[in-house]
């Protein structure tokens, strides 16, 4: 039952006309993510993490971030997020995240491409203080 849930809400997420940019992360192997664009003060980010062995170890997070203002070759942001494991049930929480990221624009003249670096102290509900770190390279889809 909670698969379909989860595919229902996608869909829905997909369906829904968005006055933001998108853009699309890949961390490593570790995640995939999808954010709403930085241009704004406050934007939101869903990542999944799915490379870690048994369908009931997939969890995603979703976090909302205050993002610095951008400079020519980078920006700044630092976030609180939540992590959830859908597949052992919604009302199990995984952890708390507290991210922050770079992202780098190596390319000015296509600033749609970025790479970004992020460290989060994760504190796990059934265990200690953690801390996380992903890397990674984000796509920015171009608003029309």
């Amino acid at each position: 039952m909670s698969r379909f849930f989860l595919v229902k809400v996608v869909l829905l997420a997909m369906s829904i006309s968005a006055y933001s940019q998108i853009g699309i992360s890949s961390y490593s192997i570790h995640s995939l993510g999808i954010s709403t664009g930085k241009e704004r003060m406050i934007s939101g980010e869903l990542k999944s993490f799915f490379n870690l062995g048994d369908l009931e170890d997939t969890y995603y997070e979703l976090s909302g971030m205050y993002n610095f203002r951008s400079k020519d070759y980078h920006q700044f942001s630092v976030g609180i997020g939540l992590n959830i494991a859908p597949f052992v049930g919604f009302d199990h929480i995984q952890s708390f995240t507290f991210p922050i990221q770079l992202e780098i624009f190596p390319l000015q003249n296509f600033k749609q491409l970025s790479f970004v670096i992020e460290i989060a102290p994760e504190w796990i509900v059934e265990g200690p203080l953690n801390m996380r770190h992903l890397w990674g390279l984000k796509y920015t889809f171009k608003k029309e």
